[in-house]
């Protein structure tokens, strides 16, 4: 009986709408790199349901599987997500993933004319790709990722030790304004250039990333 009304206390706690958090998309990328290979999907788990759906996490019931639930919701409950769009989420993930990674750049070079051409037949478009090494900002080499439901080029650069991933894809639709803000100890920025949209990130301090934007944007023109 005790054991009844413990499984209806914490049920009734756990249904409480105030306890519901969505968390970062780069928390995912971090448990599932943490997970050996075969228990990244674990049958009482669903990210989906438990971050965005907000259903419950387990399959099986019982006071096992709520108190497993439990301590998921509460780990949650303490991260603030960040308040990017769709797209600034997939940025924060696919950056985050590549920190995690053991290969974060595909083609290795500090010439441009050596990582422009990498892109082609990879992409349906030509990144632009310029050296911004006078300016204090390296080019490292460069990749191709998926955001937006469809693939995009990632130029690297970096500042001192902190790299700095540039998205770069065609632009598509309306025309977000240029915004910059930090994410989840991330700076970020967007903006729109010569017919592309431009998303730079880092964990390098806000105003270095503002020094690389305004490089860029100088060195690319109007």
């Amino acid at each position: 009986m005790n054991d009844d009304k413990t499984v209806s206390s914490l049920h009734s706690l756990l249904s409480d709408g105030s306890l519901y958090h969505r968390a970062p998309p780069h928390l995912r990328a971090r448990v599932l790199a943490a997970l050996p290979r075969q228990s990244r999907h674990p049958p009482w788990f669903s990210w989906r349901s438990l971050a965005i759906d907000h259903a419950p996490a387990w399959a099986g019931g019982g006071l096992a599987g709520v108190a497993a639930s439990a301590l998921v919701f509460g780990a949650l409950a303490l991260v603030q997500p960040p308040r990017t769009s769709m797209v600034g989420e997939e940025i924060l993930s696919s950056h985050v993933r590549s920190l995690l990674s053991q290969h974060p750049v595909d083609v290795v070079s500090t010439d441009q004319h050596t990582v422009k051409p990498w892109f082609n037949g990879r992409l349906d478009y030509a990144p632009p790709v310029v050296d911004l090494a006078a300016q204090g900002f390296p080019l490292a080499g460069g990749r191709v990722d998926y955001v937006g439901h469809r693939t995009v080029a990632v130029l690297i650069y970096h500042y001192q030790q902190h790299p700095i991933d540039l998205y770069v894809f065609p632009a598509q639709g309306s025309i977000s304004a240029p915004a910059a803000y930090a994410a989840d100890g991330y700076s970020m920025a967007r903006w729109h250039q010569n017919g592309m949209n431009f998303w730079a990130i880092t964990d390098a301090e806000p105003e270095h990333l503002n020094m690389f934007v305004q490089a860029l944007r100088t060195t690319q023109g109007s």
